[in-house]
């Protein structure tokens, strides 16, 4: 997926004042750098284990981006967030419940939680070991305290006929 892509598929869950994000599982940086065109100020972190593929991104852009080279199931060093963005990342994990409910303590309240994934409830190994649809995210979204989701997009894959879904909710603390 390019970032103009990636841009028009999140865009409307990105708000457009100084924000602090963090995009878990950034990989290649497709959505980083997609966040850093969105938001007119603040600051991106890209969270990924493996962020060999982070350090060749162009750090021209306005909204500064800063690597972590971490696991996002462990314990996360991060400031308050105003946003999360985990982009075909939380698939990988079996409990995303449990994931979940940790990372919204990263959160301000209000903050966003951010989720694109594809719509299927087939698992395809290795790439998509444990599917989430929406209806799934739904599910989970609420048992962790989020507000009931909001899909703001979809597109085609490019690996088949299930489409990427983005949807977003809200952290309101109990």
């Amino acid at each position: 997926m390019d970032i103009h892509v990636a841009a028009d598929l999140i865009e409307k869950a990105v708000t457009r004042q100084e924000a602090i994000w963090a995009d878990l599982g950034a990989g290649t940086g497709t959505f980083t750098q997609a966040l850093q065109q969105l938001l007119p100020s603040g600051k991106v972190y890209a969270v990924d284990k493996s962020p060999h593929a982070l350090w060749r991104l162009p750090q021209h852009a306005s909204v500064p981006m800063e690597i972590v080279d971490a696991d996002f199931t462990k314990p996360l060093d991060l400031p308050p967030l105003d946003g999360i963005l985990m982009a075909n990342a939380l698939h990988y994990i079996d409990q995303p419940g449990t994931l979940l409910s940790q990372l919204t303590e990263l959160l301000k309240p209000e903050g966003v939680f951010l989720l694109v994934e594809y719509e299927t409830n087939r698992p395809r190994p290795p790439w998509i070991p444990f599917p989430i649809p929406f209806d799934a995210f739904k599910e989970i979204a609420l048992e962790v305290g989020l507000t009931p989701p909001v899909q703001i997009g979809k597109v085609s894959s490019m690996y088949g006929h299930d489409h990427i879904y983005a949807a977003m909710s809200q952290w309101t603390p109990r």
